[in-house]
């Protein structure tokens, strides 16, 4: 006969028992703990965890919402390219370009005129909601769509009438591509000519203003501010100036031509640096051959703001473009021969450094 089964129950310690079962004792010694009923601390935990992830979710919600999409970028630089070059039926190519490490978008875009095309870019503030910087034709431009608060500079219509006074009998006022004597003249004028002036600036001692031809092709370059005043007096009263093309001095051995250099890093090196000099209206190409996903940074210092240089990707699409004192960092996502262009958009030679790096 088989005697009955001996067993033995285990009571466990209030204490013990609430951390076992995650509850509270509420009897005396000994009490059994009430299974499954879960502590009003953990509870609260996690009504706090959940509104934090609440908060979080909402907070990336907003910053979303709050920043532009890069087709609306596109959409207005390309419009800025348009107003610029006066040719709103062109055809444009537009590129969005990423985020600098400064916190800027770039746009890069080319626009197809009638008889050539020209590139031009954009920079969007780290929002994307603002034009920051327009740049065209070699340097920084005023935004030129309205309100773009460039003071309508690149608006056609923009700027106050003024007339040519001041200059000595059959002497005529150099017309230069930029705010300086060192830029190349590419026009005069003469006493009672009227002109647009679109915006001043002075770099040294003198002032120069911005000029545009009141004419159908409406001609722009920069003349000394001393010799303007406000329009309504004088000859050529109601009639445009016309710009007179002088002849030009001879020119700098190497002025205008293009060159290639081909980049070599030195053994083991990541990176380069080479002291150069550039002959006036030159070009000299810089051919570095780089993998997709790496990451390639370049500066290029010099003094001089007619300096200014672009980046080519393999399939020869613009990656970026900037005025000298404006570096370039960026991941690539083409692999092959990128091509950095220094560009010396004055008529005198030009010293400068240019910086490569790979990573």
């Amino acid at each position: 006969m088989t005697g009955p089964i001996s067993t033995t129950t285990r009571r466990i310690p209030a204490p013990a028992a609430a951390l076992a079962s995650g509850a509270v004792a509420t009897g005396g010694p000994g009490a059994e703990a009430p299974a499954h009923r879960p502590l009003r601390g953990s509870r609260r935990a996690l009504r706090i965890v959940r509104g934090v992830v609440q908060s979080l979710v909402a907070v990336l919600w907003v910053s979303a919402a709050a920043a532009q999409s890069p087709d609306f970028m596109m959409n207005e630089c390309s419009s800025a390219g348009q107003t610029y070059f006066r040719d709103f039926t062109a055809r444009t190519a537009m590129q969005y370009n990423g985020q600098r490490v400064d916190g800027t978008h770039a746009i890069n875009g080319r626009i197809y005129l009638e008889t050539r095309f020209e590139d031009f870019a954009c920079s969007y503030d780290r929002n994307g909601r603002r034009m920051v910087d327009f740049f065209a034709q070699g340097r920084s431009r005023p935004n030129p769509l309205p309100g773009g608060g460039g003071g309508g500079a690149g608006v056609p219509g923009a700027g106050d009438i003024a007339t040519v006074i001041g200059l000595s009998a059959g002497d005529t006022l150099n017309v230069r591509s930029g705010p300086g004597t060192t830029f190349r003249i590419i026009g005069a004028l003469r006493n009672g000519d009227r002109v647009r002036r679109l915006r001043c600036e002075t770099p040294s001692r003198t002032t120069w203003c911005e000029i545009e031809m009141l004419t159908d092709m409406r001609e722009r370059g920069w003349v000394s501010a001393r010799y303007l005043t406000p329009g309504g007096a004088g000859q050529g009263q109601g009639q445009g100036g016309t710009a007179t093309q002088l002849p030009s001095p001879p020119p700098v051995a190497g002025t205008g031509q293009t060159t290639t250099v081909v980049v070599r890093f030195p053994a083991g090196a990541t990176g380069t640096e080479l002291r150069e000099q550039l002959a006036p209206n030159a070009t000299r190409r810089y051919v570095l051959n780089a993998r997709s996903g790496q990451f390639l940074t370049f500066g290029l210092m010099s003094g001089d703001p007619g300096m200014s240089w672009r980046i080519l990707n393999p399939d020869s699409t613009l990656l970026d473009r900037q005025p000298a004192f404006r570096g370039y960092r960026g991941q690539l996502w083409q692999s092959g021969n990128h091509v950095i262009e220094v560009i010396n958009s004055t008529n005198r030679s030009q010293s400068y450094t240019v910086t490569f790096r790979i990573n």
